[in-house]
């Protein structure tokens, strides 16, 4: 038997694999329907993953900090350790283990063509679980990710899989639950395929803004966005407040904030779709169905990012920046923008839907008139101008900055700072535009170190607040992938690791006690690795990052008697730190 690429194989288990190949049904067609709806899914194939009430706390396409959320959270009622099954037959294509993101998280493939993902949980079911500790032994780490064969651990609609938790970024114990398509891998959204999930409630529309898109438009008269009070009618019905008057002139943009509830809970969550009518016409919808991995930082191209950093809001624009290929786009011509040039009223309507189609409404007039005028927007001197789609660069004596095709979602002119030096620091600080510009993707962003700088291997890039970002010495300078626009300089990590022991020391009885307990920290790049060794044999070491605590919990190879204890933990710099202590058992 061998490991290859984590996936553990025999002869025999190939010779079952071709056979299952060859027996497997057929991933189900699908059919078009409108554009709200690309695709029809399934209905009642799929089971719940647990068997308490359901509670939902998110949902997919639920607008978070740099990315959509791309399943559904189930409450646990505050707790963790609740059973959680498998939703249809299948077999376990994937197990995932990390200190962050899904924590402990399980796979299962379904021969329907799609994969349903189970994160967070507390632990594994026993048979998952031997599978986990033989792979994390091999490789001799806790985090790992590994794929299986289909005839290793099969599984059938209604078998317990784990247990509930709150393990990796979990902000609290739940289930995080997706759907995703076996072959694209792209999250669906799980509510389209008929889980028993209570909502009566009708979204709620919270905020109105209109844009004006160029130096050329205005709304009531100025060159800025401007925003409008809502009043709710009842039963899902809103309008702008009458007092308030909407003249616009060119070319003009539109956004609201709006949410949804479920039953059940009071967490304001994302709705399915937006529509944006003008006299009837829809000129912009957008649908929460599916989204793609890749495109996540794309949320702040969605939002109106500069509100979101200046008044922590999500403000959905309903234009479309051209460097923006979220899927959730179905219908926008000339990118939702709209042209106002004559005296003439028009009638908006924004149709906002959850997925079993609670519907609600905001009615609105705008007025274009015919006095457009131009308005002075500088250039600031020393800008470069960049294009989205196109590799950038900006080089100087101190720095080179290169931006790949598509980091950036619209066309804009690049700023370019050289600050001062501060305590620490081995070189000026350099401030790379601004923040209120969103990236697509990372950017390569290299800094040449002052000539003080002696431990080039120690060498790191931190924004202005020390916080890492990375940080390889190459070629004379200090290079490292940034995913924001800010202010970054060279300091060094030359301190290693922090490890302090919570219930173990020198020469203790630790009979009749089921784990030995540290606490570990580093005060800049952060924990790489850590290995513990009991007697010279590697042995598990659990880490929960939201605590810091570091966990082996004894098994019963661990046999009475005297016991060395070695536990080496590494920093992204390779700063060690080294504790040891004999015990007994």
């Amino acid at each position: 038997m061998g490991l290859f690429k984590g996936i553990l194989f025999t002869t025999a288990s190939i010779t079952a694999f071709l056979s299952y190949l060859l027996a497997k049904p057929e991933i189900a067609s699908v059919k078009d329907t409108s554009t709200l709806q690309e695709k029809i899914y399934p209905e009642g194939y799929f089971r719940l993953p647990m068997d308490i009430p359901v509670v939902i706390s998110g949902t997919f396409g639920e607008l978070r900090p740099n990315h959509f959320h791309t399943g559904l959270d189930f409450k646990t009622q505050q707790r963790e350790g609740y059973p959680i099954y498998a939703v249809a037959d299948g077999h376990i294509s994937r197990i995932r283990v990390q200190v962050w993101g899904f924590g402990n998280a399980a796979y299962i493939d379904h021969p329907n063509g799609y994969t349903s993902v189970y994160a967070h949980l507390q632990r594994y079911a026993p048979r998952l679980e031997r599978v986990l500790r033989n792979t994390q032994s091999h490789l001799q780490s806790f985090e790992v990710d590994f794929n299986l064969l289909p005839i290793e651990i099969p599984v059938k609609k209604g078998e317990l899989i784990g247990y509930s938790g709150n393990t990796g970024s979990s902000g609290g114990p739940h289930l995080h639950f997706e759907i995703r398509d076996t072959k694209t891998e792209e999250p669906i959204n799980p509510l389209l395929f008929g889980l028993p999930v209570s909502d009566s409630k009708k979204p709620f529309i919270k905020g109105l803004y209109v844009y004006p898109m160029n130096e050329n438009s205005s709304v009531n008269g100025n060159n800025v966005r401007s925003g409008f009070p809502i009043v709710s009618q009842g039963s899902g019905n809103y309008v702008v407040g009458k007092a308030s008057k909407i003249n616009v002139n060119g070319q003009i943009g539109f956004g609201i904030i709006t949410d949804d509830m479920q039953d059940g809970a009071g967490n304001q969550n994302g709705i399915y779709s937006i529509e944006l009518k003008r006299n009837d016409e829809t000129i912009y919808k957008a649908v929460f169905d599916h989204l793609d991995f890749s495109l996540q930082r794309s949320i702040n191209s969605y939002i109106d990012f500069n509100s979101f950093l200046l008044n922590h809001n999500f403000i959905q624009r309903s234009f479309i920046d051209p460097g923006n290929k979220l899927p959730i786009y179905k219908t926008a011509p000339n990118g939702g923008i709209q042209s106002f040039e004559g005296d003439e009223e028009y009638q908006m309507e924004y149709i906002v839907k959850d997925v079993v189609g609670n519907t609600s409404t905001l009615s609105f007039k705008v007025t274009g008139t015919s006095e457009g005028k131009t308005f002075n927007r500088p250039i600031k001197p020393g800008t470069v101008p960049f294009e989205w789609n196109k590799q950038n660069q900006y080089t100087n004596q101190n720095i080179i900055a290169t931006f790949p095709i598509g980091c950036f979602f619209n066309n804009f002119n690049f700023e370019y700072h050289l600050g001062g030096k501060i305590y620490g620091a081995y070189s000026n600080l350099h401030t790379i535009h601004n923040k209120y510009i969103p990236l697509s993707q990372p950017y390569i962003l290299q800094i040449k170190p002052d000539e003080q700088l002696t431990k080039p291997l120690k060498a790191i890039i931190v924004n202005e607040n020390k916080v890492y970002q990375g940080g390889e010495f190459e070629n004379g300078y200090v290079k490292a992938q940034i995913k924001n626009f800010g202010t970054y300089y060279i300091t060094v990590d030359t301190v290693a690791p922090r490890i302090t022991p919570i219930n173990i020391i020198n020469e203790k009885n630790m009979a009749g006690i089921p784990s030995i307990t540290f606490r570990i920290s580093d005060s800049l790049s952060g924990i790489k690795e850590w290995k513990g060794l009991i007697d010279g044999d590697w042995v598990l070491f659990e880490l929960d990052g939201k605590s810091s605590l570091l966990k082996h919990t004894f098994t019963d190879q661990t046999t009475s008697g005297k016991h060395t204890l070695q536990l080496v933990v590494t920093d992204m710099k390779n700063n060690s730190t080294l504790y040891e202590a004999d015990f007994y058992k």
